[in-house]
């Protein structure tokens, strides 16, 4: 229960953090956020137990969930690739048919499963079916696949990442992608000793699965929020390394820049590739060369612009 409640607070808060730091941006992280949330939430014992009878009282609500969280694993797979410059149109489209297939699956999988009264232990209670073993094992399998996808990526943009915030974020997702294929594996060894009667082997694998499926959530929702933020910060920090170089070269600009009539901007780092162009072209023009405090703001300039 502790552990529940830690992670819905986690993703809420997330949300509505991320909702107020990707203002104006792509949302796709959160909209990730938003699914999570609904699904931990939704999966809390006393609301769960509260709102299930009103949709029936045969566990829809566990299969509205389980629905979510594959959605909200698509969004994770697609919006962390975007947000590392990694998207693709064909990852696009394997996301969006795989995720098809499995929503697909799951509720009719779940349609044919004899119904059970509400209860918070669903695969416990129902585990015995094979069915219920179809319906289990196609979801974790994409949630384990997908989460695993995500982590590759990040290894493979570590180095790219422009803060230390960036970095650990990257590892947290790749530790909640790791987390998020043992799951896999221990989920379905589960619900397959359940069908076959091996009650013994589903509680032997009791501990591995408490601790990867809180795990995977932590990690993977730290390591978003992480990466958001730390996307913020590197910014404000070009924002503001931007705003110094401007300061800096617009005296040297006044006094051998030439205008070449560009048009204005309002963007910094537009102004500033104006400014170097115009300064370099005022010094060749008088054919006097920059002196030394000259030649370093231009030199700081060109660095913040390349960088920018």
């Amino acid at each position: 229960m502790i552990l529940a409640l830690l992670q819905a607070v986690l993703l809420v808060v997330g949300t509505v953090v991320l909702a107020v730091l990707q203002r104006g941006q792509d949302r796709t992280l959160t909209m990730t956020f938003l699914l999570f949330s609904a699904t931990i939430v939704a999966g809390v014992g006393p609301l769960y137990r509260a709102v299930d009878p009103l949709l029936g009282g045969r566990n829809v609500l566990t299969l509205v969930c389980d629905v979510l969280m594959v959605l909200g694993t698509s969004t994770l797979l697609w919006g962390v690739a975007k947000a590392v410059g990694a998207a693709r149109t064909w990852m696009r489209n394997v996301v969006v048919a795989s995720c098809s297939v499995v929503l697909v699956l799951i509720v009719l999988a779940f349609s044919t499963l004899d119904p059970v009264p509400t209860t918070t232990a669903f695969m416990l209670s129902v585990g015995n079916q094979p069915t219920a073993a179809v319906y289990s094992i196609a979801q974790t399998t994409y949630l384990g696949l997908a989460l695993g996808a995500t982590g590759i990526i990040c290894v493979l943009r570590i180095r790219e990442a422009r803060t230390g915030l960036d970095r650990v974020g990257l590892w947290a997702l790749v530790a909640g992608g790791a987390f998020g294929a043992v799951r896999m594996v221990v989920v379905a060894v589960m619900d397959l000793a359940h069908v076959a009667g091996r009650i013994d082997v589903t509680h032997a694998l009791g501990l591995p699965y408490d601790v990867t499926t809180p795990g995977a959530v932590l990690l993977v929702a730290s390591g978003m929020l992480l990466l958001v933020v730390g996307h913020r910060v590197g910014q404000g920090r070009r924002a503001a390394a931007l705003a110094r170089a401007l300061q800096r070269l617009e005296p040297v600009h006044a006094r051998l820049g030439t205008d070449n009539e560009y048009p204005d901007s309002d963007d910094p780092a537009t102004r500033l590739s104006r400014l170097i162009v115009e300064v370099n072209d005022g010094a060749r023009r008088s054919r006097r060369p920059l002196d030394a405090a000259d030649r370093a703001a231009l030199a700081e300039a060109e660095a913040v612009l390349a960088s920018a």
